[in-house]
Parts: structure tokens; sequence; C-alpha cells
């Protein structure tokens, strides 16, 4: 069961990385029409395996170390008998190396016979592209390896004669060095100065229009590295403020206290593990956050582009479409204005306030109520270039006018909307609402409706797959969240008699272990809702989107619930294990 619980994690992670090989094969072979526009697609999900695997990594780390710590009476013979310290690193590493090669093999296996299924969903089965498969075992192999390291060179270097003695819980130091202090204080100052940094360079108007998008995403993407670094080395001090901040309202309940109590025993693996949950709720809460705030930008954006139903382009009768059935119908004239003599655009003179979907937009200065003769709407990142805002004087084709309102995400059918006195001659397009069969045949009309429809689904489609990957760095650090739990409980196997002995009944022995297991995910999203939504402001300031911050409030409350309701289901199973355990078998135990 210990040596299974890292080969779960590795294997989910490798399942899914050939998952994305095979599904980008299907789209080659089934999808060739639409292939060019999934390319981003498919760099993003890269980008996710890739956190999968770095998570899957951390929790076989975890696991590793508290394998080797559960088995150091095993060690310490076999360093009694002549073993050296090198030579037991090296068993240790090369049993790691070999459950990561085990492990990558099985999930490769596991997306080659799932993609075999394709067909039942009416597309054409994958082939088996090698090379993926061999990047992944590889890669996979590589970073087992690379996990295995740290806990076998420690567990390695304890000396017979301490390992033999008995101890109730390993891990059970919070304190940590001063070269780890001075690194981890480190990191978190590097991380809040380029946060400092790129909010301050994001916001400027004149940085974001020169070009530093990508300049400002590196930087973000950086702090983000060196916040959870620091979060991994400072970890064990801080677990403790943390668990009594959380554990506050379990104070009445002697049950919660000691889980409580429990978890801050082991700090170094409360913060191991936490690490890793947090991690991947920052992702979740990160990537739902800045997806609303892209969805209000998108609705403002579709609202811009197709305002209506329908666009019938030409000289048409409103009241002929009207009689025809369709609804909202509204004549716009276009012409083409220069703005301060160096800004040239398109502007109609479309009454916004008429529009069916008026609630998707949203005003960053003035009010649309302010429009009248003389006056112009803007799109806030076109003011912001000419350095305009709400009550703004500008020189429109040399007469001057005022700046009613500024919008994000542009104004429908151009670059500005004048009034209606403003604007010469015949309407040359109509917008309404309604079926496109009620057209009267003959004019030329184009269904902005359908295509509204095509670019949300494509949006809703991109963050489901999104939040479903991410959702697996969640579940990877579960099954992390299980085997801490599971091997906590073999080492306090004696400490849960005691337990029993002095009154503590198997139904409330059993509900602290899952009391413990729950706190490993609550802490860790308590700490990733600190992290994710600060960094979700920071990727929506580094791609210049002009938007307002929107967190989801209720959909981070169901992550934030489920996921301490996954890592309480992860303790169901260790809690029923010390719960079966009688409280004189328990005390003649040595752990």
């Amino acid at each position: 069961m210990r040596r299974f619980l890292p080969v779960l994690s590795i294997t989910i992670a490798a399942f899914f990385a050939y998952s994305t090989a095979l599904a980008k094969d299907i789209t080659e072979r089934s999808l060739t029409v639409r292939a060019a526009r999934l390319v981003e697609v498919f760099a993003l999900l890269g980008a996710f395996v890739t956190v999968a695997m770095i998570v899957a990594a951390l929790v076989s780390t975890s696991t590793f170390r508290i394998v080797f710590a559960h088995r150091m009476r095993e060690l310490a013979l076999l360093r009694a008998v002549g073993a050296s310290r090198a030579r037991l690193a090296r068993g240790l590493i090369t049993e790691g190396a070999l459950t990561g090669l085990l492990a990558s093999v099985t999930g490769v296996a596991l997306a080659a016979g799932a993609g075999q299924l394709v067909p039942l969903a009416g597309l054409v089965a994958p082939g088996f592209p090698l090379t993926p498969a061999l990047v992944v075992v590889f890669g996979s192999f590589v970073l087992t390896t690379l996990a295995v390291l740290a806990p076998a060179w420690s567990a390695a270097k304890v000396s017979p004669l301490e390992a033999l003695r008995t101890s109730a819980v390993q891990d059970a130091k919070s304190r940590i060095g001063r070269p780890r202090w001075v690194l981890g204080l480190l990191m978190a100052a590097g991380a809040v100065a380029l946060l400092v940094n790129v909010a301050i360079d994001g916001l400027a108007t004149e940085q974001r229009l020169s070009g530093m998008t990508e300049d400002l995403l590196l930087r973000t993407t950086i702090s983000g590295g060196l916040a959870f670094g620091a979060l991994i080395t400072l970890g064990p001090v801080l677990i403790s403020p943390v668990l009594r901040l959380i554990g506050l309202p379990l104070r009445r309940s002697t049950v919660a206290s000691l889980a409580v109590s429990g978890v801050g025993g082991a700090p170094r693996r409360a913060a191991s593990v936490t690490a890793v949950v947090a991690l991947g709720v920052s992702l979740v809460i990160a990537t739902l956050t800045g997806a609303n705030t892209l969805q209000g930008l998108g609705k403002a954006e579709m609202a811009s582009a197709c305002p209506a139903d329908l666009e019938i382009v030409g000289p048409v009768d409103a009241g002929a479409l009207r009689a025809a059935g369709l609804t909202d119908v509204l004549p716009y004239r276009r012409t083409e204005i220069t703005i301060n003599g160096t800004l040239t655009m398109r502007a109609t003179d479309l009454d916004m306030t008429k529009l069916r979907d008026l609630a998707d937009f949203r005003v960053d200065s003035g009010a649309l109520g302010d429009m009248g003769p003389r006056k112009i709407i803007l799109s806030t990142s076109t003011a912001s270039r000419l350095g305009l805002t709400a009550g703004s004087r500008a020189e429109v084709n040399g007469v001057q006018m005022t700046v009613a309102a500024t919008l994000f995400g542009g104004v429908p059918l151009g670059s500005a909307l004048l009034h209606s006195s403003d604007v010469e001659g015949e309407p040359v397009g109509v917008l309404a609402n309604g079926a496109e069969e009620r057209v009267p045949a003959g004019l030329e009309v184009e269904s902005l409706a359908d295509h509204r429809l095509a670019q949300e689904d494509w949006f809703t489609s991109l963050v489901a797959i999104a939040v479903g990957l991410l959702f697996l760095t969640v579940l990877i650090a579960v099954v992390g969240v299980g085997s801490t739990t599971a091997l906590s409980v073999l080492e306090r196997t004696r400490e849960s008699g005691l337990l029993r002995a002095i009154g503590l009944t198997r139904g409330e022995l059993g509900r602290m272990v899952t009391t413990e297991a729950c706190l490993y995910g609550v802490v860790g999203a308590v700490i990733g809702l600190a992290v994710g939504i600060p960094y979700a402001w920071l990727a929506i300031i580094s791609l210049g989107i002009e938007w307002p911050l929107q967190v989801p409030v209720v959909p981070v409350g169901v992550v934030v619930l489920a996921l301490a309701a996954l890592t309480a289901g992860a303790g169901l199973l260790p809690a029923r294990r010390a719960a079966r355990v009688s409280p004189v078998a328990a005390l003649h135990s040595i752990q």
C-alpha cells in the first residue's frame, strides 16, 4: 500500500500527459479543418500537464519521505550489518526510480487503451505516437528520481542507534535552520518585489501600450514561482499560525482539538502536503477568477461585435422588417472620423440604449445617458491611447466634442459612437432581432447570433478543459493527503491505543483522523486563496486586459467545499484502520 501511493500520483499525471498527445493526434486525424484553431489549446494543455507532473513529483517526495521514515528500523538494521550510507541511499533512489518507471509505463498504457474507446464518440481512433510516449515515460522517470533524492539521502544519514529509538511521530520539528530562513525570506521578498513591480508597470498605460505584455507575464510567472518556493521553504514555521487561526472555531470540540494537534504535531509533513494542495487550489482559483473576468470582457466584446441577432446591410425599409416579424429594428449610419488630428477610425450613430444586450456592456467613466449632440462615446482602450476620459474635450473632424462615456470592451459596430445629429447621410444598415428566415428575400443579411454563440461555446469549452486539467492537480494532491494520513495513522498506533484506553470511542477516533485529513485540505485552500486571487489579478494586468477583476464567489466557495470533502474522504480508509485497532494491541505495538 505504501509503495502504491506514489505510483498512483505519477500514473495519473502520466495518463493525462499522454492523453493530451492522443487528443492532438485525434484532432489532426478527424478535425483537420479546425486543427489550426486548436494550437493554442494544446499549448495550454501542455502547460497544465507540466504543472500536474510537478505536483505529482511533490506528492511523491512527501510520500517517499514518510515511507522511509516508517522503515527506520529496517534501515537501521541494514546499517548495523554493514551497509554504508551511500549504498543505502543508492538502494532507496533505485527503488524510487523503478517506481516512477512502473507508474509512467502504466499511465501511458492506460491512456493508449482509453484512446481506443474514442470511436464510440464518433471520432477517428488515435494511433500510438511513439515519441510522446517515450517523452512521458522518460520525463516521469526523471521526475520521480529527483523526487526521491532528498528523502533517500535523509533516511540514509540516520545512525543505527538513533533510528532504533522509538519515536511516536516523525517530522515533529517545526524549527528550520538559518540558511533555510534566509532562503525563504529572500524568495518571499523577491516575490513581493516582482508583484509590486508588475502592478505598477501594468497599471501604467504607456507601459501596457508599448509591448510589455510578455515581459510582465514572465515577471508574474517568476513571482509566483518564488512565492511557492517561499511557501515550501518556510512552511514548517507557517503551519502552526495558520492552524491556530483555522482551529479557533474547533476549540469547543474535543475530537476537533485533537485533530488540530495531530496535524500540528508533524509541521514538516503538514507543510509539505498542504503546499501541494495550495498549489492546486491557487491554480484552480486563479483560472476561475481569470476566466470569470475574461468572460465579462468577452460578453462586452461580443455585444460590441454582435449587438443583435441579425445585421442587414444596405438601404432597408425598417417598417417592412418590423412587419415581417423582426424586433428591435435599429437603423444606423456610418462615417469616418479623425480625433485630435492623429487617430482615424469608423464611427456610427447607433443608439446603444435601445440594444437588447445593454447589460453586457460596462461603463468605465461617464454615463450612456449623457449622450447628446456634439458628444462622443469611446472604448476605454481608444480613450487611453488618446489620453481622454469622460468629460474631456476632443477635436473630431475639426469640431470640438465632449467625451460622454468610455466603455470597457469596445463600442458596437466601430470604434466610436456619435449622436445622430452629428452624422450625415442615409442609413447604411439595420440591426434586428429575430429569425433569419423572416428577412425578406434579396437583402444581404449576416447572422450575428450564430457567430456569437460559436464564440461563447468555444470559450466555455476552453475554460472547462483548463479547470478540468487543473483539478487533476488537486486530485493528485488529495492522493498525497490520503498517503500522509494513512502513514500518520501507522506511526501513531500507540497514540491511538492510548486515546482508546482513556475513553475515546471508535467513532470519535475515526472522526478525529477524518478531521485531520480535512484540515490538510482546508489549510491548503486558505493558502491557495491567498495566493491565487492576487496572481489572477496580476495575470489580467500582464495581459493588458482592461476589465475589472471579477472573483466568482460561488464557484470559489464550491471549490473550497469540494476540496474539504475530498480530503476528508481521503481520510476515511485510514480512519477505519485506526478505529479497528484494539487498545491492547495498539499499546503493545512498537511504532
